[in-house]
């Protein structure tokens, strides 16, 4: 009886043994199937964080070809050069200022709308006839342009005006009288040298009737504010 109960202790004694070395030995399992108890975390999981540092503790720095200052304002001269003056912009210039007279004008200020301006009985009309160049000497393009003056008789007064370009606003400066009825055919400005303005225009002899033109007189003029002074001109006969 004794020995029944000894062998039966012995036995459950063994299986008690064996069943806690397999629990030992499974929790120790790391290999083949990776089923351990407490897997470690994947270092890499941390790169997607923060975008450039890969340990998602700081932000992005900026690139170090940011420019962390504001943009330098222009200096004075440094300013890119004006585009040249058209001879659509004078068809809403101003043509007389407090400091600049055109002459056969009235006085007080004068400036054209869409090519013409109206008051005190007499008209003013820009013409057709416009060169664009540097007669300043300023390296900017200015306008030399014909303008026509109509009072209330016959008179047709024609004249030159000077348009010096202003950071590319037209600014009258110079100018000079062809007298009347003398009819402008063209103006061509030569630049960069010697920066003159030479005008076809339509005349006649001293002693000729003002209602008659014989003369077509081709006239080069140099810009001397606030005129345009003739070097010299050469005439031809014309006929109508």
């Amino acid at each position: 009886m004794n020995g029944k109960r000894s062998r039966a202790t012995r036995g459950t004694w063994l299986i008690t043994t064996l069943l806690l070395a397999s629990v030992t030995v499974g929790c120790q399992d790391t290999g083949g199937d990776g089923a351990a108890a407490d897997p470690k975390p994947d270092k890499s999981a941390g790169a997607s964080k923060a975008p450039g540092t890969g340990k998602g503790k700081e932000s992005a720095k900026p690139s170090p070809t940011t420019s962390k200052e504001p943009a330098k304002p222009t200096q004075p001269g440094n300013e890119p050069s004006a585009g040249a003056l058209t001879c659509d912009q004078l068809r809403n210039a101003a043509l007389q200022t407090p400091s600049f007279h055109f002459p056969d004008a009235p006085a007080g200020t004068v400036a054209f709308t869409d090519g013409r301006w109206e008051g005190d009985g007499v008209v003013i009309e820009l013409q057709p006839q416009c060169g664009i160049g540097d007669v300043t000497g300023d390296a900017a393009e200015d306008a030399v342009a014909a303008v026509k003056v109509t009072t209330g008789g016959t008179g047709k007064f024609y004249g030159l005006v000077t348009w010096r370009n202003d950071s590319g606003a037209p600014v009258p400066v110079a100018a000079v009288s062809l007298g009347d009825r003398t009819p402008v055919v063209s103006i061509d400005v030569s630049t960069p040298a010697p920066r003159q303005a030479t005008v076809v225009y339509l005349t006649r002899g001293d002693s000729e009737p003002s209602a008659a033109v014989t003369i077509r007189r081709s006239a080069v003029y140099r810009v001397t504010e606030p005129t345009l002074t003739e070097l010299h001109h050469s005439d031809t006969s014309y006929t109508p």
